[in-house]
């Protein structure tokens, strides 16, 4: 009660986005910290994926089956 949770993804999102990372899963975990300010913190696993690029070495197969 009383409490509000900010967090902000949008700066690494936006870094990450031009590689093609894409936000999967956030984790909450049990770490809090206090700062000096009285303000809490927690920790968060951020799981992020990109898709799958072709592999250079399925297309030089298939141009050799081919000839």
């Amino acid at each position: 009660q009383g409490v509000e949770v900010q967090t902000d993804y949008v700066p690494l999102l936006n870094s990450l986005a031009i590689y093609g990372w894409q936000l999967t899963c956030v984790l909450p975990t049990p770490i809090v910290k206090t700062n000096r300010e009285g303000n809490l913190s927690t920790k968060q696993i951020v799981f992020l994926q990109r898709p799958s690029l072709p592999q250079k070495a399925k297309k030089k197969e298939s141009k050799v089956n081919n000839l």
